[in-house]
């Protein structure tokens, strides 16, 4: 890595991984509350305001597991940074970062 603008290009792209990644990681959290709250509350025969439970489970239970997701990837996970950077040649920057992912 020869220059600074370089290094902070590639920590960029390291910190957009890493945000793609979390999101992969929630969206997977979610899926498993919608099974879990969806059809494995199915079996029971337990009502709430007339509404059977796996239909809160599946349709309430979700919704609320994104919105704490959405909080916690926004609070601990996301950093606001621009990606743009006028200073640095994208393919110079893009073999530079691949090479110094290769030696970590």
């Amino acid at each position: 890595m020869s220059s600074p603008s370089m290094r902070g290009y590639c920590d960029k792209m390291r910190q957009a991984n890493k945000e793609a990644r979390a999101t992969v990681i929630a969206l997977a959290c979610i899926i498993i509350v919608w099974l879990v709250g969806g059809f494995g509350l199915a079996g029971t025969d337990i009502e709430v305001f007339h509404t059977p439970l796996w239909i809160i489970g599946g349709c309430v239970a979700p919704w609320i597991a994104a919105i704490v997701a959405a909080v916690v990837l926004s609070r601990r996970v996301f950093v606001d940074f621009d990606l743009d950077d006028d200073s640095t040649d994208a393919s110079a920057t893009d073999g530079a970062c691949e090479e110094a992912a290769r030696h970590e």
